[in-house]
């Protein structure tokens, strides 16, 4: 372990700008200033407004609402969602919230209501709060009818906050959607706010989508406002939390003590999986009680459990993931953290401490690198940006995944209806350069899948052909772009969290490789105990068209697509010595190189020691599993 410290920062400051003023401010940050001078004065349709964790990037987004008639504020996570609504609310706003639990028909119903809620709230609300996610089904055609699109007419603002939360394939879908938007409206005002922003998606907008754009970056000044406090960090080397259960639960049941008071959150334990988060919530329950009496329990597995909220901040810790890197709003004085994955999250993950008041903050798993003398915060920010792998997103490759999104939201659309608003053809062909390439593609396989016998019929292809099968795995990964971030298997599952069984909705395939099914209740809820680490067991997938060669799937994430990576592209190869095969061998080379497979497609069959799960996948349609338990 070594010690050393990240001093405090400040920002620059100025006289606030009239609607600043008007809002009480004595003063304004300098990028505050330029943000109000944008919404009123900007040409440009864009602004990317870079100011760190903390900075007030939020209070800009009020005069946003004031100087527009209806504004659209997404945010990459419900619970962040939620959060700012409160935060919203709480000064005087009137918002209203847009994601999939307001939405209840199907069809052409599940359309009209998601119009009718935007004309209704567009007329007695400030502004309306949504993920992503449903600016994206819209799209992609997940919604019945053209005149889903009219969705995006409805606002004059809109705000993507902490965009650089997006992977590149949920980034390709935020990229169509800024071009839809920026097409649309006549005076578009859209605004990108991040403490880490990826300048490969600004720059995306600016040189492939030929969007005009205003940089607005925060300016540190010692002499300015103090956003940052000092924070003392120690690093250990190679070491998890769960690794070091004891010494942190002992300083957190004596930090506990000594605060006296428990009303309000200052501490946090980030992990980097759910599963050791679950276990340290459960090793807290049996081991340090006084601990557990005072902590919270955030991450994935409680997004859908109804019978956990932060809502009422009466605890001391707060035990998260990933999720708690944004939006956390906390007086953090004491941080145990992992190293995440890439600089752009730790970040995130360590601007959580220090906000209020000087911290402490102890990092696992963080080696040797350009960081560990005594430094201030924006040189520390320099150091993890060289020393951590890098967010930035290559050009081709975004490229190649907001054309294919195009292309298959109009290929989508002529399959389901002889006739459709064709403004839409514009809306995804125009500035998009791979539009053609994948349009050509995915018509190539649709063709080429009709030439597979069915009976007796005619066809070149038999079903059980190489050629066949690697036809219909193609165009099952397509259904990756049918919504925002891939493909996942939602299970209703219980699982041990400490004083109780949690109840809540997860992925099974990420279940599976970290608990054992050791019941089955009705409606197939899955009842989890931990795995047995000294008795490995096995699950095994079967993925469409190659059903009888079972995958590996107990394996981390990584493996698990290196797998099948390497399996699907010798097929590719070998089917490229077929002359009968009329699809492009190097787009699809191609296809499959720009997704994670793992997120492209469902099992259709997945296997432990004691259970087969059947998943019914049926397009357009939630999956849905069938579980039986296997008998010798």
């Amino acid at each position: 372990m070594s010690e050393f410290e990240v001093a405090g920062a400040s920002l620059a400051t100025e006289p606030p700008e009239q609607p600043l003023e008007d809002r009480g401010f004595g003063y304004a940050r300098a990028f505050q200033n330029r943000v109000i001078e944008w919404i009123h004065d900007g040409a440009e349709p864009v602004s990317v407004v870079r100011a760190p964790t903390g900075a007030g990037k939020t209070a800009t987004f009020y005069e946003l609402i004031n100087s527009n008639e209806m504004t659209l504020l997404v945010y990459p996570t419900n619970a962040l969602l939620q959060q700012q609504r409160e935060r919203f609310q709480e000064d005087g706003m009137d918002v209203a919230v847009l994601n999939a639990n307001t939405l209840d028909g199907h069809g052409h119903e599940r359309t009209e209501q998601l119009i009718s809620y935007v004309n209704k709230y567009a007329a007695d609300h400030d502004a309306v709060l949504t993920n992503p996610d449903i600016l994206q089904a819209a799209i992609q055609a997940m919604y019945v009818g053209g005149d889903v699109m009219r969705f995006f007419d409805k606002f004059d603002a809109i705000v993507y906050d902490e965009f650089h939360f997006y992977d590149a394939l949920s980034a390709s879908g935020l990229l169509l959607q800024i071009k839809i938007v920026e097409e649309r409206l006549p005076d578009p005002k859209i605004l990108l706010a991040s403490a880490t922003p990826n300048d490969e998606f600004v720059d995306f907008l600016r040189e492939r989508i030929g969007l005009t754009i205003r940089d607005i970056d925060a300016e540190y000044d010692d002499t300015g406002d103090q956003f940052r406090h000092r924070m003392v960090v120690q690093r250990h080397e190679d070491r998890k939390i769960i690794e070091c259960c004891d010494e942190i639960a002992t300083a957190l049941k004596e930090e506990i003590k000594a605060a006296g008071e428990y009303d309000e959150p200052h501490a946090a334990v980030v992990f980097n999986s759910a599963k050791d988060s679950n276990d340290f919530h459960d090793f807290l329950y049996r081991e340090y009680p006084a601990v557990f009496e005072h902590t919270a329990k955030d991450n994935g597995f409680d997004t859908n459990d109804d019978s956990v909220t932060l809502d009422e901040s009466d605890f001391y810790v707060l035990n998260t993931t990933s999720k708690g890197e944004v939006g956390l709003d906390y007086d953090i004085t004491t941080l145990y953290m992992e190293k995440p994955y890439t600089a752009s999250a730790f970040l995130q993950r360590f601007g959580r401490a220090g906000r209020q008041s000087p911290a402490t903050v102890d990092i696992y798993g963080l080696g040797q690198g350009p960081w560990g003398e005594d430094v201030d915060f924006p040189i520390f920010a320099e150091q993890i940006y060289e020393g951590l792998e890098s967010t930035q997103m290559e050009q081709e490759w975004l490229a190649d995944l907001v054309g294919f999104r195009a292309a298959y939201a109009i290929s989508e659309r002529e399959e389901r209806s002889s006739w459709f608003n064709q403004e839409l053809r514009e809306d995804f062909e125009t500035n998009i350069d791979k539009y053609d390439q994948w349009r050509g593609f995915i018509a190539a396989v649709e063709s080429e899948l009709d030439e597979i016998k069915d009976g007796f019929g005619p066809g070149k292809y038999q079903q059980t052909d190489q050629e066949a099968k690697l036809l219909q795995f193609t165009h099952r990964c397509f259904e990756t772009f049918r919504g925002l971030r891939g493909q996942s298997l939602p299970a209703s599952i219980k699982y041990p969290r400490g004083d109780r069984l949690g109840v809540t909705t997860y992925d099974l395939t990420t279940t599976l490789r970290n608990y054992d099914i050791v019941d089955v209740e009705q409606d197939n809820v899955l009842v989890l105990g931990p795995s047995d680490n000294d008795i490995h067991s096995a699950v095994t997938a079967r993925l469409p068209a190659y059903e009888t060669e079972p995958t590996q799937y107990d394996k981390p994430t990584t493996e698990i697509e290196e797998l099948l990576q390497t399996k699907i592209q010798r097929r590719i190869d070998q089917t490229a010595l077929s002359e009968k095969f009329d699809v492009s061998v190097e787009l699809l080379h191609r296809f499959f190189r720009i997704i994670r497979i793992v997120d492209a497609i469902l099992p259709s069959r997945i296997t432990t020691s004691e259970y087969d799960i059947e998943i019914k996948n049926e397009s357009g349609e939630p999956p849905q599993i069938e579980v039986q338990e296997r008998h010798p």
